[in-house]
């Protein structure tokens, strides 16, 4: 693996910077983007913008409930990016994350990077989770906790039920192909209702 180029690096930021453009222009009544991170992932990056979110969240009136959602929700991102995205040669992994006080509540938006394969297997697990209702979310959410790991390999992931668990709404996301056709963009938005 290389390192991720200047070119799609600048994407990144530029998508980056056009949400937030967009999130502060359009909600004047509500806190709109309250954290924004951009860099690589680590235990450091992910304990500060935990602590961060935390803290955030409860000065623009977030109720403790909301604010362990959001964060429970940051944390299976976090995770998902871990294990699943794209590391470089440096074994880095990237993070575009924004966290926004909106009407419909807080929206969680995280983008990486993802390869071909990764990307195929996202869309897949996303479709089943989003296909299921809060009744069935529930029992897979027990079959697969009582399955053996090995077992798993296939199925939905306990991280996705747990965000369309605590999420309103489905799990949208969305997969963009890069200048390099191995290399996608892989953008996630959970909603957490206030």
């Amino acid at each position: 693996m290389t390192r991720i180029e200047a070119n799609t690096g600048n994407t990144l930021n530029r998508e980056l910077q056009t949400r937030l453009g967009h999130v502060s222009e359009s909600n004047q009544k509500y806190a709109g983007v309250i954290i924004s991170y951009s860099g690589t992932l680590d235990t450091t990056s992910a304990d500060s913008i935990l602590q961060l979110a935390e803290k955030s969240i409860l000065y623009t009136g977030g109720s403790m409930s909301e604010m362990k959602r959001v964060c429970k929700i940051l944390i299976e991102c976090f995770q998902n990016v871990s294990r699943h995205g794209w590391i470089d040669e440096l074994g880095e992994t990237f993070l575009h994350l924004t966290i926004e006080h909106n009407p419909f509540g807080y929206q969680i938006h995280c983008r990486n990077i993802v390869d071909l394969e990764m990307a195929s297997t996202l869309k897949l697990k996303l479709n089943e989770v989003n296909g299921l209702n809060l009744s069935q979310l529930h029992k897979k959410y027990v079959e697969t906790l009582c399955k053996d790991e090995s077992q798993n390999t296939q199925g939905v992931g306990l991280g996705l039920l747990n965000m369309a668990k605590r999420s309103v709404g489905p799990l949208e996301y969305e997969l963009i192909q890069q200048d390099n056709n191995d290399l996608l963009l892989f953008y996630l938005t959970v909603t957490v209702k206030r």
